[in-house]
């Protein structure tokens, strides 16, 4: 086997990692999505709100801040509903 043909081997195997890697952050999206659209406005609040070591992550939290969007709140709305 060739150089070339090595380095497009190792090429596809890398393309392969990354493809997998973007479909299961994917898939985690949708399912906190999901999960996040049966809750109240209450709780999404909480989320986007949460700090400390039990604070939920920055992906979860623009989840919960988009879902409300979606239900209308501004971010004006949003920011003073922090507790």
């Amino acid at each position: 086997m060739g150089f070339w043909d090595q380095a497009l081997k190792v090429a596809k195997n890398v393309g392969s990692v990354v493809v997998t890697e973007i479909e299961k952050a994917a898939n985690e999206n949708r399912e906190i999505q999901g999960k996040y659209e049966t809750m109240g406005d209450t709780e999404l609040i909480d989320i986007i709100f949460s700090d400390g070591f039990l604070g939920k992550s920055s992906k979860e939290k623009s989840i919960a801040y988009g879902i409300l969007k979606k239900r209308g709140y501004s971010p004006e709305e949003i920011k003073a509903r922090k507790s």
